[in-house]
């Protein structure tokens, strides 16, 4: 989705299709509330108002630039949802932790997350291919070290470790340097 795009027309005074694009994102948020006590009706309601949400934050300039309009929606109605569930008193079944979370922090918060995660993805990517491989199948492939040692030809298990050490740092600094360049 372009996000300027989305962004424009809320600013533009044409909610209409910036909405009719962000429908898109309901089924998520409505099988989310399902899951945890909500009905179809309640789904729609909380989605309505995350992007009431959204539409004040655009209109009122406070909407980060690094934030994505999607993320920022599916995690409004999250909070929202997970706010409606203590008020409700029902245990929402939500591991997220966003239960904790008040409105305005909230939100906020789930904005500094999404810029955090960005960084991340940012590292990941400046990283060489055999480092993003290497974490690639250790963390989200779940290959154990050994596997990992014979699949790039190293001699120990080991050798395998100090080398996914040495990307974990390498991502670790480049994620820092990226934070550091984002607040100046």
């Amino acid at each position: 989705m372009n996000e300027n795009k989305i962004i424009n027309y809320l600013q533009d005074g044409r909610q209409e299709k910036a909405f009719a694009r962000l429908y898109k994102y309901f089924p998520k948020v409505e099988k989310h509330i399902l899951v945890n006590s909500g009905s179809k009706e309640e789904a729609l309601d909380i989605f309505q108002d995350a992007l009431v949400l959204l539409y004040q934050k655009v209109n009122a300039g406070s909407m980060k630039a690094d934030v994505k309009v999607d993320g920022f929606l599916i995690n409004s109605c999250k909070l929202l949802w997970s706010n409606e569930l203590r008020k409700k008193k029902v245990r929402s079944g939500d591991d997220s932790g966003l239960g904790n979370l008040q409105d305005e922090d909230g939100i906020e918060e789930l904005e500094e997350k999404e810029i955090k995660f960005k960084i991340v993805d940012e590292a990941l990517q400046k990283l060489g291919s055999k480092c993003k491989r290497i974490l690639e199948l250790f963390y989200y492939k779940s290959l154990s070290m050994d596997q990992i040692a014979k699949e790039f030809g190293y001699k120990s298990v080991k050798s395998a470790k100090v080398q996914k050490y040495k990307c974990m740092e390498s991502a670790r600094k480049l994620a820092l340097q990226l934070q550091n360049d984002k607040k100046h």
